[in-house]
């Protein structure tokens, strides 16, 4: 089922958006580097469900909004800003906010900083500073300390450009993030996280924005996740998940109304790989 296409204004320009259905909203982010069509597959058999809107963040696929590298969205906090306005031109909510990896801890964050925004979350391999160094990343990042950050730091490697989709597919097929990736969701990020230019074809998120985006992550997150009080399912990764263990039995133990598990046999792209396994979670969002 091919998704209506839709650019939703919001205060600074336009939002591009797939959409699906009828029925109750449910709005889903994607994660840094990506764009809303990757996660077609697992969100189009549940059109009989919500009327589900998946989005292109800021800096990412088709939306128009400024993205200037360098300028870090400390906490994400222009990328909630962005989901509320979003959510605005679309009525205002109460809606379900799900998301993956970044898209996870912006939903989450959103709706903690708009009581009554979110009626329920499914946050799946969110990213966060640990709990336990959260304090002294946050002083040192207002100090003005640049902080290491790995994903940053491959990310401005990322080859930015090609000559056709066909040979961007061809570098990326089973390598890398794409690795045991399906044929369908590579086809759906060349299709919406490339756009073309004048000699082929480019990415869509610049390797400076992404890694932008990821100096921006999340040390709030804690704080959040004690905040909300709507159901919350929270879906970890079995393997290089960005959830540690130690916060996973922090956050089981200490938020009332959250279902947490590890997914056996996923990686931090598990909702791609696996969408047959995240499904039901998004389809039990109340």
């Amino acid at each position: 089922m091919r998704p209506r296409e839709s650019y939703i204004p919001v205060p600074g320009g336009r939002i591009f958006a797939l959409e699906w259905g009828e029925g109750p909203l449910l709005l889903f982010t994607h994660a840094t580097g990506m764009c809303a069509r990757v996660y077609s597959e697992l969100l189009e058999p549940l059109a009989d469900r919500f009327h589900i809107i998946a989005y292109d963040a800021r800096g990412h696929g088709r939306t128009e909004l400024e993205a200037i590298p360098g300028q870090i969205p400390t906490d994400w906090v222009l990328y909630r800003q962005d989901l509320r306005n979003l959510i605005e031109a679309l009525g205002g909510g109460p809606v379900r906010l799900a998301g993956h990896s970044f898209g996870a801890s912006v939903s989450l964050e959103t709706a903690a900083d708009n009581p009554g925004l979110a009626t329920s979350l499914c946050l799946i391999d969110p990213p966060f500073i640990p709990f336990a160094q959260a304090e002294a990343y946050r002083t040192a990042r207002d100090a003005g300390t640049a902080m290491p950050n790995h994903m940053a730091d491959q990310a401005e490697r990322r080859r930015s450009h090609f000559a056709s989709r066909e040979a961007a597919r061809t570098a990326y097929h089973n390598r890398g993030v794409f690795t045991g990736w399906p044929d369908r969701a590579l086809d759906d990020y060349i299709e919406g996280g490339l756009l073309p230019d004048e000699t082929g074809v480019r990415l869509a998120c610049t390797p400076a924005w992404e890694a932008t985006s990821f100096r921006g992550v999340t040390s709030s997150f804690q704080s959040s996740v004690t905040t909300v009080n709507v159901p919350l399912s929270l879906l970890a990764a079995s393997h290089g998940s960005t959830v540690p263990a130690h916060e996973e039995d922090w956050i089981r133990a200490h938020v009332r109304n959250a279902m947490v598990q590890r997914v056996p046999n996923t990686g931090h792209f598990l909702p791609v790989t696996h969408p047959d396994l995240i499904r039901p979670h998004l389809a039990a969002l109340v």
